[in-house]
């Protein structure tokens, strides 16, 4: 096969997965918009009207009270939150500006094919494209790649963040200048989309130096780099704080550990044993106590005040409260909290899915986004007829077997089936990635089910990496026996 056939075939596999990455969008009529998103549009909003770049010349109704921010797209009456990414907002508000409500996905689909792709050309090198294509199209279609990647949220990130990290630790030496350097970008820009996606990259810096004192060979380059992406993403997030307290607005992070606590009931405890000694600004929730760590922080229907509800200078007064309530609650309720995190984690990295999505975004009639909230109404979502529970149910059906199937498939890598040959280095490659993908995917489900909370999203957000690895594994190895070389290609 010629050079420039090979590319034209590979250009059509790509777009026929890209096609079945987009069925879930497809089936509900629409990309999917949760209500976290009109907060990542409106925080987008705000740092392109800094940056001067208009979004649309349609004026929008702003309400008197809110002060001038507000048509940015922030009230500085309640200060600017943290907790939605500016850097994410302003990818969906700048491609939505560019072609509407389908841009993001259709680019973060297309996104997850190429990486994917890649991904698996180094994985299973001697594999045909045609089954590495296979193994892309099924990840998107039942693994659950493809309702991530077009649902507008940073969640799709966090996998693609895991798979970039394992790509630069293990393979480096075999990628090529373009690569290493889209897998970088990858990586830092999935770092600047969520907080929660640097936390698993220092932890898979820190298995990679693990990795490289249990086998005496560490692979400084590459925990260089992988440095060089957290610091850069992490510079990123911090750069905002800056910028925003350098325009005179209160920055503040939610109590996400602390809401935590008071859904587990140890904090409620630990206050009611001392509030009125201390007279917490927190204390005010205890006649709503218990409660969970979402309606501590979210919840504002009707007459119900959560944390989200308060103005500016009780927002701050409770984060500083935060940790003095945490520590206080692990002294006194250690060994529950404990119990009851474990038991989080385990039920996180059990509980995978994406019912979650099917929540309905808030309509503000402020946000340049009316018109599409309003034809969201008539989606898939909106109508009750998207099938969530059936997605959810193949994607934790994909996640167990091919987490079995990853078992027993990683286990015989290790074994040489040359005798006393050197082992092959695509097994021993193949192994540690392996290795440092699993241990990723536990981490998140830890990071989640003991910090945030139980919802099959967050696992689910990673789970499709399980069936990813178990086929790169099983393609490559049924190649590499069957002595059909596909090196290169």
């Amino acid at each position: 096969m010629t050079v420039a056939r090979s590319k034209r075939t590979d250009v059509l596999f790509a777009l026929v997965a890209l096609l079945l990455f987009l069925v879930p969008a497809a089936i509900n009529r629409s990309p999917i918009l949760y209500p976290d998103s009109i907060g990542y549009f409106q925080a987008g909003k705000a740092a392109t009207s800094a940056a001067h770049i208009p979004l649309s010349t349609r004026p929008v109704a702003v309400p008197a009270k809110a002060g001038p921010a507000a048509t940015m797209g922030i009230d500085t009456e309640d200060g600017v939150s943290d907790a939605r990414s500016v850097y994410y907002g302003a990818a969906f508000a700048l491609s939505w500006a560019i072609a509407g409500v389908w841009a993001l996905p259709i680019l973060q689909a297309l996104l997850c094919v190429v990486a994917i792709y890649a991904a698996l050309r180094r994985l299973a090198p001697d594999a045909p494209r045609t089954m590495r294509w296979a193994v892309v199209a099924g990840i998107g279609l039942v693994g659950g790649a493809g309702i991530f990647a077009t649902t507008i949220m940073p969640d799709v990130f966090a996998g693609l963040m895991i798979l970039a990290v394992a790509m630069i630790a293990i393979y480096r030496p075999n990628l090529t200048r373009a690569e290493l350097i889209g897998w970088l970008a990858l990586g830092v820009a999935a770092i600047l989309f969520h907080k929660s996606h640097l936390l698993l990259a220092l932890g898979m810096l820190g298995a990679l130096f693990l990795l490289g004192l249990i086998t005496r060979r560490q692979r400084w380059t590459s925990l260089g780099l992988i440095v060089l992406m957290i610091v850069v993403g992490g510079l990123g997030q911090v750069a905002f704080g800056i910028a925003a307290r350098h325009a005179g607005l209160t920055v503040y992070s939610p109590p996400f550990v602390m809401a935590r606590l008071i859904g587990d009931g140890t904090a409620e405890k630990y206050l009611r044993e001392t509030c009125p000694q201390t007279h917490y600004a927190t204390c005010r929730f205890l006649p709503r106590m218990p409660m969970t760590e979402n309606d501590f922080l979210w919840s504002g229907d009707g007459s119900a005040v959560s944390f989200a509800t308060l103005p500016a200078a009780e927002k701050a007064r409770i984060c500083d409260e935060q940790w003095p309530i945490v520590l206080g609650t692990l002294r006194s309720h250690g060994l529950e909290q404990l119990g009851k995190s474990l038991i989080g984690v385990f039920r996180q990295i059990a509980t995978v899915g994406v019912t979650e999505y099917g929540l309905m975004p808030r309509d503000a009639l402020t946000t340049l986004l009316h018109p599409d909230i309003q034809a969201y109404q008539q989606s898939g979502i909106g109508h009750h007829t998207m099938p969530l529970r059936l997605i959810s149910g193949l994607m934790l059906a994909c996640y167990a077997l091919g987490g079995v199937a990853l078992a027993i498939l990683a286990t015989r890598l290790r074994r040489n089936p040359g005798g006393f040959q050197a082992v092959p280095a695509w097994r021993t490659r193949l192994f540690e990635a392996t290795l440092l993908v699993v241990f990723a995917v536990l981490l998140n489900g830890a990071v989640c089910g003991a910090i945030s909370g139980v919802f099959d999203r967050y696992q689910g957000r990673v789970a499709w990496l399980i069936p990813l690895f178990a086929l790169a594994i099983l393609i490559q190895a049924g190649s590499a026996r069957s002595g059909s070389p596909q090196r290169g290609r």
